[in-house]
């Protein structure tokens, strides 16, 4: 059993011997039935025939587990396999996994993955089943909750500093940072703290930059805007221009087709020899 305490930190791995214990609930044990040890046929216990997330009592683990309160939150079988939320079984599956599902790490951008992965419902196959505390009983656990272990690193965000410390809007962030102390690791240099950097914190530079944005943004707006007008109105000239062309073009043909045709190519050659002859007449 791997239980593990939000509230101090502390994880601790606990080898059952006596297997019995998981197999029966407590109540079926107060009731003096009978264990039945086939890992296909066995009562609904506590921590058996569970699925992940239920909330099961630790009394069957011991004395010093009296009044203390699990949630399952996961597990592994006995080659590995890790046991995954929503499948709805005690047997292995392979599902097709991509970015953001658990038990799969992606290697490139997009990857998917066919894996194998456990079912959510607890069974004896299993060789680990991960618990957290929900609730603490009357007796401290060695090594779980008689140690508290502080968080090593502070909230590093604007908006989860001051929920951490329930400050306003008007209080300054930067006070409340937590620092962290550096050894170094060369003899005869002191120790030193280190503060991170504050993610989201809104200064006066933030502010003017965002106001410089805005305003390139409004300008390039405007830009655009006069360059497409300026645009519609260089179009229209040409298209005004194109279509008077036009209308100059088709008055000319009229006016050239109304006049009369004068001869030319062999006619005219044969006018001016008429004319000669008649003047040789004369």
């Amino acid at each position: 059993l791997n239980i593990a305490n939000p509230a101090t930190g502390c994880q601790k791995l606990i080898e059952v011997t006596d297997e019995h214990r998981l197999y029966v609930s407590t109540k079926a044990a107060a009731r003096g039935q009978t264990i039945n040890l086939n890992p296909r046929i066995f009562i609904r216990s506590d921590f058996m025939d569970q699925r992940m997330s239920r909330i099961v009592p630790g009394d069957r683990l011991g004395d010093a587990f009296k009044g203390y309160l699990f949630r399952i939150s996961g597990g592994n079988d006995k080659q590995g396999f890790p046991m995954k939320q929503g499948v709805l079984t005690q047997n292995r599956v392979r599902l097709l996994l991509s970015q953001g599902d658990s038990c799969y790490r992606p290697r490139r951008d997009g990857e998917r993955k066919r894996k194998s992965v456990r079912g959510c419902v607890t069974s004896p196959d299993l060789s680990v089943l991960s618990l957290i505390i929900v609730k603490q009983g009357p007796q401290d656990i060695p090594g779980l909750t008689d140690n508290s272990i502080p968080n090593r690193l502070g909230p590093k965000r604007a908006n989860h500093i001051r929920k951490f410390f329930n400050l306003d809007k008007a209080d300054d962030v930067r006070k409340y940072v937590i620092r962290r102390t550096v050894h170094p690791k060369k003899e005869g240099k002191k120790p030193y703290t280190k503060a991170p950097k504050i993610q989201r914190l809104i200064t006066p530079r933030r502010l003017q930059r965002k106001r410089r944005r805005l305003a390139l943004k409004k300008k390039q707006a405007e830009k655009s805007k006069q360059e497409e007008a300026d645009y519609l109105a260089l179009l229209h000239k040409r298209l005004a221009e194109k279509k008077m062309k036009h209308r100059q073009e088709v008055k000319r043909r009229h006016s050239s087709s109304s006049l009369p045709q004068q001869p030319s190519g062999p006619n005219l050659i044969a006018i001016s020899e008429l004319l000669d002859s008649k003047k040789g007449r004369a």
